[in-house]
């Protein structure tokens, strides 16, 4: 079992007690999360290719209650199901390991108790490295499921793309983080057994500490389909929580913590390594600040660019006020003419109106004499 953070490879080789029949070693590591546990099971039995053998590792948990699960699904599995119970909690690579030290199949992947694959996951990555021999394993596309649990139910919430996802495997990329979660990859059991077991020092970012091995001993290919799905509980704190997400700030410390060994380890290595490293840092500070003179650079114009255009937007409204102003002069003394001509006639209506009355009681009375 490796114990430190960055154990070094052998060289890779064919091994003689792996299979070469096409066969797939799952690894199930489970904790009391039965509800999570059942969906893994089904998706391990949905896929269409059933070439493979699964191993629950209970790392910890109650074991009558994954034993009385498994019962209901024993007929299904026949002889490709191996149960361990560890009767205390080992950690999740330590628990890996359990599994790891017995499987011999051809291929290695680690299903998740709460992740979940596509039917076609295990035919289409299988058929890959059967069909590219040079590489040491496959990783596919995969949806992100946002999802919560109460009451015993799993209720999903939303799902997404996994923005992460890249065409090729790119080694600045992989040294500065992980970039797939384990349910994505299949791995060739040959390298897997050349590098060694998981990091059991790592409580977490094991799978990023494997890869990055991997990476050393051979080319990781990539297979863009969504082949796999990544199951988030954002607000889980609980044993149904992911680490990823419920212990970020752990993830945060070790990721310091393995950077710093894999430095410490190159400067233990060769001292000269101080100047290359001084060189990439004092690059990549001088980038860093040119970077930021540009976007100063950049802001500068931009509020520039603001205040002009405001300038010259209030021009243009100030040309256009003016416009329809002078146009509308004229209608403003046409207006005032007739405003005035109107007054004059009702001035003049008040001298005509006693006149109008006459007239009407004249003919008032002529109208009477004619009666």
């Amino acid at each position: 079992m490796n114990t430190t953070l960055f154990p070094q490879p052998q060289a890779f080789a064919s091994l003689p007690n792996i299979k070469t029949d096409g066969s797939v070693a799952i690894i199930t590591r489970t904790k009391n999360r039965a509800v999570l546990l059942a969906r893994a099971l089904n998706s391990v039995l949905e896929q269409r290719y059933q070439n493979w053998h699964l191993y629950v590792v209970n790392d910890g948990g109650d074991v009558d209650t994954v034993e009385k699960l498994l019962n209901t699904y024993r007929d299904l599995f026949g002889e490709r199901l191996t149960v361990i119970h560890n009767s205390q909690s080992l950690g999740m690579e330590a628990a890996s390991n359990c599994a790891f030290e017995q499987a011999n199949e051809e291929f290695l992947v680690i299903h998740d108790d709460d992740d979940s694959w596509h039917p076609d996951f295990l035919q289409e990555t299988v058929a890959f490295l059967q069909q590219n021999r040079d590489a040491v394993a496959v990783l596919t596309n995969c949806v992100v499921v946002h999802e919560e649990i109460k009451q015993d139910t799993v209720r999903q919430l939303d799902v997404l793309e996994w923005v992460f996802w890249r065409d090729h495997v790119d080694a600045v990329r992989l040294i500065k983080g992980n970039i797939t979660p384990p349910i994505c990859l299949l791995i060739r059991m040959s390298a897997a057994k050349t590098i060694g077991s998981y990091n059991a020092a790592l409580p977490v970012l094991g799978d990023w500490d494997y890869n990055l091995r991997l990476f050393r001993l051979g080319e990781i290919k990539t297979l863009n389909k969504e082949l796999a799905y990544y199951h988030h509980r954002i607000s889980s704190n609980d044993a149904y929580g992911n680490s990823v997400i419920a212990g970020a700030d752990k993830h945060q410390a070790y990721q310091a913590a393995y950077r710093n060994a894999l430095v410490r380890r190159a400067l233990a290595e060769d001292p000269a390594n101080y100047g290359l490293l001084h060189l990439i840092l004092h690059d990549a500070e001088n980038n860093k600040n040119e970077l930021l003179r540009e976007i100063h650079d950049l802001k500068y114009r931009l509020e520039n660019m603001v205040v002009t255009h405001h300038a010259n937007r209030d021009a243009e409204l100030f040309a256009r006020v003016d416009y329809f102003y002078r146009k509308c002069l004229p209608m403003r003394n046409f207006t005032a003419e007739w405003r005035e001509k109107m007054r004059k006639m009702r001035r003049n209506s008040k001298v005509l109106r006693p006149l109008a009355h006459q007239i009407r009681d004249m003919l008032r009375v002529l109208r009477g004499k004619r009666k």
